[in-house]
């Protein structure tokens, strides 16, 4: 059992309008932008993806939530996934190990993200019961 309690936070993925999709829940429901960056042409191969989102994490009313514009990342459009952010490399490595335990697969591992994201890191593991996470945690090399 863990000694501490971790957020999940539900991570939206859009095609190219995650910034409008954003707005429109913000407008619906109150909220606050903490966090965005954009796709770069350093840190992406797909010119489609300059200036869309790369990672947003906002605020829904009291939910926390995630999103980025992913281009088929990871071999598909997955619409819904969970963030979680651990406090240390060790801390993440272990939920990405347990989550990828009998059947789970871990689709991409734990690294560096690019930058301007760059002060943390994360990976994508799909559990054997179908779900993907998001396992993110600081950048040791950036501290």
């Amino acid at each position: 059992m863990m000694e501490k309690r971790v957020a999940v936070i539900p991570y939206l993925s859009f095609n190219g309008n995650c910034e409008e999709a954003v707005n429109v829940y913000m407008a619906a429901f109150g909220g606050e932008i903490i966090y965005m960056s954009r796709w770069e042409q350093q840190n992406c191969g797909n010119p489609q993806q300059f200036g869309k989102v790369m990672h947003v994490e906002f605020v829904l009313g009291s939910t926390p939530m995630g999103a980025g514009d992913n281009f088929d990342f990871c071999g598909g459009n997955i619409p819904v996934r969970l963030m979680v952010h651990m406090s240390s490399m060790e801390e993440a490595r272990r939920a990405i190990d347990t989550l990828a335990q009998d059947g789970g697969a871990v689709l991409s591992p734990l690294r560096p993200h690019p930058a301007p994201d760059d002060g943390g890191c994360g990976s994508m593991t799909r559990d054997r019961f179908g779900y993907f996470w998001i396992v993110t945690c600081p950048n040791p090399d950036k501290q």
